[in-house]
């Protein structure tokens, strides 16, 4: 009498083959990780396979794949007005991704806070953009949200877009007033 094998001839290699798969993946989500491989922007036919598969794969070094519904983002930015009359705007931004979505966190908990929060928060930032640029003398915090319409709406022709959601104008204490103008 044959014994019956434990396992269907075969599964060792399916099995290897898998287990090669997800080393190689894992592999892949190292390089995308830690590397600039991630950020490669060329045409060439290595690197758009390189973004496809992070496409397909979700090994993109965010979380917005694992998000289960779309959710409006926010932008905010400083118009920093200088004592010789020139102004200048700087985004609320970084290069790093995870630096980039702590400052939209931080953004999003305050449009969802009462007024006086977003004063609070708003002139503590600008307080920091006055202390960067010691020529300004007045800096108005904006900060935008992504509305989305609703799905009848956007079949009606509305499309999305940026709405001002708080806008604060914080003038510098310790200097000489801004001329008015006119």
């Amino acid at each position: 009498m044959n014994p019956v094998p434990s396992r269907p001839e075969g599964d060792e290699r399916r099995a290897a083959r898998w287990a090669c798969i997800a080393v190689l993946h894992l592999a892949a989500v190292g390089a995308f990780l830690w590397t600039g491989l991630a950020r490669v922007s060329s045409d060439a036919a290595f690197d758009r396979g390189v973004r496809t598969y992070q496409g397909l794969s979700g090994v993109l070094s965010d979380y917005r794949y694992f998000a289960p519904a779309v959710a409006s983002d926010s932008r905010t930015g400083f118009l920093i007005e200088q004592r010789d009359g020139s102004s200048l705007f700087e985004p609320l931004t970084s290069d790093e991704v995870e630096v980039a979505r702590r400052y939209r966190c931080i953004v999003a908990s305050g449009l969802r806070a009462n007024r006086k929060t977003q004063d609070v928060l708003a002139q503590s930032w600008a307080a920091v953009m006055l202390g960067l640029h010691p020529e300004a003398t007045r800096v108005t915090v904006v900060i935008q949200s992504y509305q989305l319409p609703t799905l009848e709406d956007w079949a009606a022709g509305a499309r999305a877009d940026w709405a001002i959601h708080y806008t604060g104008t914080f003038g510098r204490r310790d200097g000489p007033e801004p001329e008015a103008t006119p």
